[in-house]
């Protein structure tokens, strides 16, 4: 776990366009994303936020986003990928059956999304990326440096943290993509959708592979990894910052003699929340 009190490695405040904000409120609106999400709802406050997941029956992956409270109403703010937005929610339109729930997305640019180094709310993935801020206002900046979404990318890659776009819908498994590791899924929570083959991914530790921190020359998105003329790797994340650096999915049985498509050697490195789970 990492340590909520550790100062966040981000120090620049950077707007985060690609992402939609939704409200989920009405009398049955925690009931109802309890039920259809990985993460415990049950664990929020006006202080924090959670990460979770919506996954398919069989444990793939859908979408993931942040969930926190809606300070104006009883109900949720949603805070999720803008380009598959739409496909959430026409899902969660499905699931909603006769519950008694109002989901609408928030008009676009109404109220913005921050990555922040002190004002907001915890991002709970990991300690080094700070803080999550929503507001229709300026965010405060004195004295914190203007970055960018390439800046945040940067610093999400170094600590082998996924962005949406790097995760394949209905083909990874949150174990795969490290997801089990950065508070995406609440172990007792009950039932959700997809939780019998997670949680027997989970406790039987059947994951085969897993996403690295991998450097080399001329890697990027898409770029496939080899060992010995076996392909045993797919880059997912290129890190905007430093053009050496990605990150990429790995099968765990293969982790020494890696090449990419050009023969070059690439070398991989454990982000420090997974070393003490791969042996």
């Amino acid at each position: 776990m990492q340590n909520p009190n550790q100062p966040p490695d981000l120090k620049h405040c950077a707007r985060l366009q690609d992402r939609r904000l939704i409200s989920v409120t009405g009398q049955d609106a925690m009931d109802f994303l309890q039920n259809v999400m990985t993460a415990d709802i049950r664990t929020l406050t006006d202080n924090n936020m959670i990460y979770s997941l919506l996954l398919t029956p069989q444990g793939q992956f859908l979408h993931d986003f942040f969930v926190s409270r809606q300070p104006a109403q009883e109900g949720f703010i949603v805070d999720i990928f803008s380009m598959r937005a739409d496909d959430f929610l026409s899902r969660l339109g499905i699931f909603k059956l006769r519950a008694k729930v109002d989901i609408r997305p928030l008009d676009e640019g109404a109220v913005k999304v921050y990555a922040h180094p002190s004002h907001g709310l915890r991002d709970p993935r990991h300690s080094a990326l700070g803080y999550r801020l929503y507001t229709a206002d300026v965010p405060p900046t004195a004295g914190i440096q203007q970055g960018t979404h390439d800046d945040y990318i940067d610093l999400c890659t170094r600590h082998g943290i996924p962005d949406t776009p790097a995760i394949q819908p209905q083909k990874d498994f949150a174990a795969d993509m490290n997801l089990d590791l950065l508070g995406a899924i609440a172990w007792d929570k009950g039932c959700y959708i997809g939780q019998e083959v997670t949680a027997r991914m989970h406790y039987k530790g059947l994951a085969k592979k897993r996403l690295l921190i991998v450097e080399g020359r001329d890697i990027t998105e898409g770029d496939m990894l080899f060992n010995g003329g076996r392909v045993v790797g797919e880059v997912r994340q290129s890190n905007p910052r430093e053009t050496e650096q990605a990150l990429a999915l790995v099968r765990l049985d293969s982790l020494e003699n890696l090449t990419s498509a050009g023969n070059k050697p690439v070398a991989v490195t454990l982000p420090a929340y997974l070393e003490n789970s791969v042996s």
